[in-house]
């Protein structure tokens, strides 16, 4: 792990503002001289969430989360101490040394930028062929159908990939871009028989941008018949479209001022309705809405309207998105298009200011997902039955919010006709074929105090360091301590395991009674793996404290051997034993 100088740290702080960090992804509001929001860490109706510029310093009074900005950028960002820094430093044009860096945190971040470094590459590269060559006037005359022109085109970096197999494998080698690099972009793809050719070939393409401006991947729209229509690049170390949305680069501003975001299907949808105005747009990458992309539109805005097709499919995904926002306590509206109709498809017909009409007549998501279902099942005594069960996991998603889900409960069970608690109690007991089976009674939790609970943690993760730990005393502290924990170091001590670099999982859980085999297993799933700057330190803090407990614990059997040769009246021994303690006394722990 990298390990930054104290002043590093301190100029990349001096340099960065607090307010401009975390307000791209939370959205404050002044409130007298601090900042006011909804937290990002924990769901919340009511902002909590409160940033100092003053202070340099955030606080949640909901979570109890709080630091500066680094801890922000780790903790939002998933970010390790050395990303954050560097990731500040890059924003506000700070220099750190790249000695600072280890050779593992420094690999990692090559890699990561070497990705970015290809997909920029590849996004100029098509760009630069849909705006110049004349091989792409196809594509230029489809966008320019559809309605996209030069404005939205450079502003979302828009290109095209031409129908060869090698376009990019030549460009992106004349630009001296490794082939395994882009292979790891997903900009190329390996042959079974060796060599390399295009992903994307005959598309208009579009480059997904990372919230911090960085193209993270690219999405592909065919312009023949072939399949798949769109073509997304795949997963990478930078590139997750479960977790990534279409636009918000761009229009992240636009969704802040207007305090409202619509969540559109595709991006010719998106493209669209910024093209005409209509400028607090996102979409999802070709894939249902998730809860990952809920969480960050909350981060953005405090309502969301769903503008899906007006196909059958479209609904079924806006019922779909119900429980999602639900989950995250983000109000939600939906827009009920014509059948024909999608986002794009309307606008272009209709125009901006019929959209904008429909947008103020949005209905309550919950309400829409109410009529949809009255509309398929019917008010019969079956069809409200069929409307309950649906329902159930609706109202499971609220969570443990009994106000939000009383009053949702209240106002669905008088449309049904049904008492409020009948409706309660159906969500807490569900149907047979939707229970799960009771749990099995969970075993007593394992009793170790904190600190011998960490050791042990840590040589599950780490039993090459055994010895370490042996050498500072740890079995003459196991054998005062702890049975559960004896039995755990006899296991890690098990001849059978010393030649493995990890614990031999399952001979190592075979060995163990139910308790202790249930508290390996989730450090052995759950633990994570430390660089070796932090493995290092933690090992020394833990045999340091071994030590000194084990230094203690030799005082206290002396003390009560004292005692008891007092007690028996046994004065050779008791001298002897008062002159140990005089050296222990003079001493200092190891």
């Amino acid at each position: 792990m990298a390990v930054f100088q104290d002043n590093s740290a301190r100029l990349v702080k001096d340099a960065a503002d607090i307010i401009e960090v975390i307000g791209e992804h939370v959205q404050l509001q002044r409130a007298g001289v601090r900042y006011k929001g909804l937290c990002p860490f924990h769901s919340e109706k009511t902002p909590s969430f409160t940033v100092s510029r003053e202070r340099q310093l955030y606080h949640c009074f909901g979570c109890n989360e709080s630091g500066d900005v680094l801890a922000f950028m780790m903790k939002y960002h998933n970010m390790t101490f050395p990303d954050a820094v560097a990731a500040l430093a890059r924003r506000y044009g700070v220099t750190l040394e790249e000695s600072e860096l280890s050779p593992d945190e420094r690999r990692k971040k090559e890699e990561r930028d070497l990705l970015y470094q290809a997909n920029g590459i590849a996004a100029g590269i098509f760009h630069r062929f849909l705006a110049e060559d004349p091989g792409a006037f196809k594509a230029r005359r489809y966008l320019e159908k559809r309605g996209i022109g030069e404005e939205i085109i450079n502003r979302f970096q828009l290109g095209y990939a031409p129908e060869r197999w090698d376009f990019l494998v030549h460009g992106l080698s004349d630009a001296r871009v490794a082939e395994k690099e882009a292979v790891a972009a997903g900009l190329l793809v390996k042959k079974d028989d060796g060599g390399v050719y295009d992903r994307f070939r005959d598309r208009v393409i579009f480059p997904i941008f990372s919230a911090n401006g960085q193209i993270a991947g690219f999405g592909g729209r065919i312009l023949g018949d072939g399949q798949p229509k769109y073509l997304n690049s795949p997963e990478t170390a930078v590139f997750n479209k479960s977790s990534t949305l279409f636009g918000l680069y761009q229009t992240k501003a636009a969704i802040r001022q207007a305090r409202k975001c619509l969540v559109v299907e595709g991006n010719f949808d998106l493209l669209s309705l910024v093209a005409r105005g209509l400028e607090y747009v996102v979409a999802p990458l070709g894939t249902a809405l998730t809860a990952q992309h809920v969480k960050i539109l909350k981060r953005y805005t405090s309502e969301a309207i769903v503008l899906f097709d007006g196909d059958q499919a479209g609904v079924k995904a806006a019922m779909r998105s119900v429980p999602l926002f639900l989950a995250e306590q983000l109000d939600a509206r939906v827009v009920v298009l014509p059948a024909d109709q999608d986002p794009d498809s309307f606008v272009n017909k209709f125009g901006k200011e019929q959209l904008e009409q429909k947008i103020k007549q949005a209905k309550e998501l919950p309400e829409f997902l109410f009529g949809r279902l009255v509309e398929e099942h019917g008010l019969s005594l079956a069809g409200k039955g069929r409307i309950l069960r649906e329902l159930l996991p609706v109202i499971a998603s609220i969570g443990n919010r009994p106000l939000q889900k009383n009053l949702f409960v209240a106002h669905f069970s008088d449309k049904l006709g049904l008492p409020p608690e009948a409706m309660l109690d159906s969500a807490a007991f569900p149907p047979a074929g939707q229970r799960s089976a009771p749990a099995p009674p969970a075993a007593k939790p394992l009793q170790l105090s904190r600190n011998y609970r960490r050791v042990l943690e840590f040589l599950l993760v780490y039993p090459d360091t055994l010895p370490d730990f042996l050498q500072a005393g740890l079995e003459e502290f196991a054998e005062n301590e702890n049975e559960a924990g004896e039995i755990i170091l006899a296991a890690l001590k098990s001849p059978a395991l010393q030649h493995e670099k990890k614990p031999g999982t399952e001979e190592l859980l075979e060995n163990l009674p139910q308790r202790e085999r249930s508290f390996v297993a989730q450090i052995l799933i759950d633990a994570p793996a430390f660089d070796d700057g932090i493995k290092e330190a933690m090992l020394a803090e833990m045999t340091a404290w071994l030590r000194r407990q084990v230094w203690q614990l030799r005082k206290a059997i002396l003390v009560k051997s004292i005692h008891e040769a007092q007690l028996h009246g046994n004065d050779d021994l008791l001298m002897e034993l008062l002159e140990k303690k005089k050296e222990m006394d003079e001493a200092s722990y190891p």
